[in-house]
């Protein structure tokens, strides 16, 4: 059966051929523009519904302010509402904006009849709200001036929230505005927060003392409970001990929102932790001794057995009744099984086969978890952190709120939100003779956007277009790569390590001359293995060779022709650019998704981050080979290419050299990244450490790469600088 091929797409289509990313953008704004004006055309039916059906004052209100925000709407999508305001447009033969006109205009004038007919109602709604904040506002201050304590306090600022909170919105403060006594009704909530404040102030002494002595209460239990752990021995004591515990541990959360003001319970916080763990340590060792005692129970009459059997017990574990009893008797066998059945028989008389340990673990973690719980607890009960400032700035925040709100308020009596609704669709008529010029702008750039995210989806249906088609392929034009890795890090997991630190320390001196350096890169290879790094230091090591020896292969022929031509640096600097500022995640998705995940993808990575040194290096020092030099080798007759290897590239060879140290250090900087790809070595376990917070594990890998660095910094600069020497004669 034939299969029907997947069509290609190219991308360069998805922005120039019919359907393309243009035509798709406009048909999506044409949806769009479409969309909102049918919507503000139901909703303008919606609210004329609404005002028909309306029978008080407030639902008016609500009305009213929400064909505002209709209107106010509209202003803000202006360019949509001209186009649909002109006839020759073929989306306004669907809809227009003189429809959507006509529909304010109907609303507005039937929302001014009902507010007519309703305004009989508004002084009697006005009425009723001014009296019953002013009730409230009183009976406030009351409550207030009355409370002593804290619990007292913090009911009344719960109330004043809800009190002031509602306020904010202006709907209510437009409907009292014009109350004779309204300006005096947000004096008089400001004085209620005024005197909390002072009432705050006045309490948080006493409130602060009350706090200290429960706390210090609080201690003192659980310093008893303390003093008793060591104690501790049947399986009812242990059991009602960690019943205490667990007890005091409740009560400190349940006081969370009042101790947390005071510092004081930062030690009572630390203080059951330690009990906690001691505790836990104590159980533990009683389960764990009665535990290893029951083994031994049965090896009573085999003297040698029961010997062997608590020495590997105390090599093993650490429990009191193993190194403190029954170690001491380990070479008088009588006495040591005598030892063993008196124990066996003290624990099946105390019922310690009762204890859970599970049980007691789920306490001690509880409690360790106290000050978190303790902190959440807070938040949770919307507790502030302090009495005296957290909660009076809090009422005075929003009592300037509602002051504020008030003076900008529109008053709602009949007359004046008569007049505001009669001029609304005069504002929405404003916005259809609105220019075109602002209009064209706004449309330029919506397109745009549209345009670009069409052309995104393109690029990217034509890019997995093109892996499915050529992926394999690319991926076969790879595999030398592959194999060759493969064959050198094996090569090198082979050597004997003795003859892979006498290969690094021939290179290390071959190109310092140094017998500290040379000793101290050995001694550092040597360190990375005895710390069981050793393969994945030999696979980060492969990876670096063979990166830096591509960079260098490709890089320094680039170099070449960069310094031959100022057309060509011009060309390639900013694609040295883009390769070093770049983030690796951007190239690393193109060339996971034609290669997979492993060693090549990660060369490829290292490579294009390793690479723009050497490169500009190269160049660098070419350029600045001295002109009296090149001059002399004219003279002598000599061709482009004996210039190049005679004279230019030795004398740039120290510039060249410092482009291989950059080289080197850049590509092990790009370790850990590529071990997010797969690629093994160094990196992959300083990943798992971030992921699983295994900070030793992290440590010691990523100081392992810290050695490899220094390593190939030192000996690339050594051989650097005795290049520079011999340049100048000093030495040979």
């Amino acid at each position: 059966m034939a299969t029907r091929a997947i069509p290609k797409i190219d991308a360069l289509e998805c922005i120039t051929k019919d359907g393309g990313a243009y035509d798709i953008a406009t048909l999506r704004i044409e949806n769009k523009e479409l969309d909102l004006i049918q919507r503000q055309l139901t909703r303008a039916d919606e609210l004329t519904a609404q005002t028909s059906s309306a029978t008080d004052y407030n639902t008016l209100v609500d009305i009213n302010n929400n064909l505002a925000l209709l209107v106010d709407g509209a202003a803000k999508r202006a360019e949509t509402i001209q186009k649909f305001s002109d006839n020759g447009t073929p989306m306004a033969e669907i809809n227009n904006s003189e429809q959507l006109l006509a529909n304010i205009d109907n609303l507005s004038r039937l929302l001014s009849d009902r507010i007519n007919e309703l305004s009989g109602d508004y002084q009697t709604t006005s009425n009723a709200i001014f009296t019953e904040l002013s009730t409230r506002v009183d009976q406030l201050q009351q409550a207030v001036n009355s409370g002593q304590t804290y619990s007292e306090l913090l009911h009344s600022f719960s109330e004043i929230q809800n009190l002031l909170k509602p306020l904010e919105d202006g709907n209510t403060l437009g409907l009292i505005k014009d109350q004779a006594g309204s300006e005096q009704l947000i004096v008089q909530m400001n004085d209620l927060v005024d005197s909390f404040q002072s009432k705050a102030e006045s309490v948080s002494g006493a409130f602060e003392s009350s706090v200290i002595e429960q706390i210090n209460t609080l201690v003192e239990q659980v310093s008893n409970l303390e003093s008793g752990i060591g104690g501790l021995t049947s399986a009812e004591q242990v059991t009602t001990h960690f019943q205490n515990l667990e007890a005091l541990n409740q009560a400190i959360k349940i006081k969370a929102s009042e101790f947390n003001t005071i510092d004081e319970a930062q030690a009572l916080i630390q203080k059951i932790n330690e009990v906690s763990i001691a505790s836990y340590e104590k159980a533990v060792d009683i389960i764990g001794g009665y535990k290893q005692v029951s083994n031994f129970e049965g090896l009573i009459g085999q003297p040698e057995a029961l010997v062997h059997a608590i020495k590997e017990a105390s090599h093993r574990t650490n429990f009191s009744a193993v190194e403190e009893q029954l170690m001491p008797l380990i070479n008088n066998s009588e006495q040591l099984s005598a030892k063993v059945q008196q124990l066996a028989t003290q624990y099946a008389g105390d019922n310690i086969a009762d204890l859970s340990e599970r049980k007691v673990r789920m306490i001690d973690t509880a409690i360790g978890r106290l000050e978190v719980l303790y902190k959440s607890q807070l938040q949770v009960n919307g507790n502030p952190e302090g009495v005296d400032y957290s909660l009076s700035d809090r009422l005075s925040g929003l009592v300037s709120s509602v002051e504020d709100r008030f003076d900008s308020a529109m008053s709602y009596d009949p007359s004046t939100l008569s007049e505001y609704v009669v001029s609304l669709p005069g504002q929405f008529q404003s916005v259809i003779d609105t220019s075109g010029v602002a209009m064209f702008t706004t449309n330029v750039l919506s397109i745009s956007r549209d345009v670009m995210m069409n052309s995104r989806k393109c690029v990217d249906t034509a890019f997995k277009d093109f892996t499915r088609e050529y992926g394999d392929t690319i991926e076969w034009s790879f595999d030398w790569l592959l194999n060759f890795l493969d064959l050198f890090e094996d090569a090198l997991l082979w050597l004997p390590w003795p003859a892979f630190l006498v290969i690094v320390g021939g290179l290390a001196y071959l190109g310092s001359h140094s017998k500290g350096v040379t000793i101290g890169s050995m001694l550092a290879f040597f360190a990375v293995g005895y710390f069981d790094m050793w393969e994945p230091m030999i696979s980060t090591v492969s990876l670096v060779t063979a990166a830096t020896l591509i960079c260098l292969v490709v890089g320094i022929p680039l170099g070449v022709w960069m310094s031959r031509s100022d057309r060509m640096q011009s060309l390639i600097t900013p694609v040295l650019d883009i390769m070093q500022t770049i983030p690796s995640f951007v190239y690393l998705i193109p060339v996971v998704m034609l290669l997979g995940i492993g060693k090549v993808p990660g060369m490829i990575a290292v490579c294009i981050y390793a690479m723009p040194p050497i490169v500009r290096l190269t160049n660098l020092g070419i350029r600045l080979v001295d002109k009296e030099a090149m001059e002399a080798a004219d003279a002598f007759g000599a061709s482009y290419k004996q210039r190049l290897f005679t004279v230019q590239i030795p004398l740039a060879l120290p510039n060249i050299f410092a482009g291989v140290n950059q080289t080197i250090m850049m590509a092990l900087s790009m370790v850990v990244i590529a071990s997010m790809i797969g690629v093994a070595g160094l990196g992959q376990p300083v990943l798992q450490a971030v992921q699983n917070q295994y900070l030793s594990s992290g440590m010691l890998n990523g100081l392992a790469i810290v050695v490899l660095a220094i390593v190939f910094d030192r000996v690339s600069q050594a051989f650097g600088t005795r290049i520079q020497k011999h340049r100048s004669g000093d030495v040979l």
